[in-house]
């Protein structure tokens, strides 16, 4: 079995979803998030993220791990933020030479919906059938990410 990290990157917090897969069928490993809160200051914030996935990432020999682009359109510093946390993400995945997947918001909700325009709960309902879950998988952060992994899984293959 091979394991596949997904990530859903964010300040206040960051959707992980794990995955394993024999190259036929993925099956449900584990999910959550990596909460901040304002109360810390931004480094602070930065610091804990990287603790945090550098925990995760020592959890399972990966094959690969996902994380999706940003997609801001409205509040730019908000976005700024997110970048950086994003960028801190990247630079924890790299240090531990694990190779990385980057999708858009759209080809995530293509690649597992099979429509772009799908919305969270479409998104967290096909993880459900995908994955053969028994509930929803929540939050929607954590939902969003195994949906990345499902993502990685399928385009590590080619």
């Amino acid at each position: 079995m091979k394991f596949y990290l997904g990530i859903d990157p964010g300040l206040s917090e960051v959707g992980f979803g794990i995955i394993k897969s024999d190259g036929r069928k993925a099956e449900f490993v584990d999910c959550g998030i990596i909460k901040t809160t304002p109360k810390n200051s931004f480094s602070e914030r930065l610091e804990i993220i990287k603790k945090d996935l550098s925990e995760i990432l020592s959890m399972y020999k990966y094959e690969a791990v996902g994380i999706e682009d940003l997609y801001f359109a409205k509040n730019v510093t908000n976005g700024l933020k997110v970048a950086h946390a994003r960028g801190v993400i990247l630079l924890t995945i790299h240090e531990s030479k694990i190779p990385i997947y980057e999708f858009s918001p759209l080809e995530v909700k293509n690649n597992i919906c099979g429509y772009g325009g799908a919305d969270k709960l479409q998104v967290q309902e096909m993880v459900k059938r995908l994955l053969e879950l028994n509930t929803l998988p929540k939050p929607h952060d954590a939902a969003d990410a195994l949906a990345i992994a499902m993502c990685t899984e399928r385009s590590s293959k080619f």
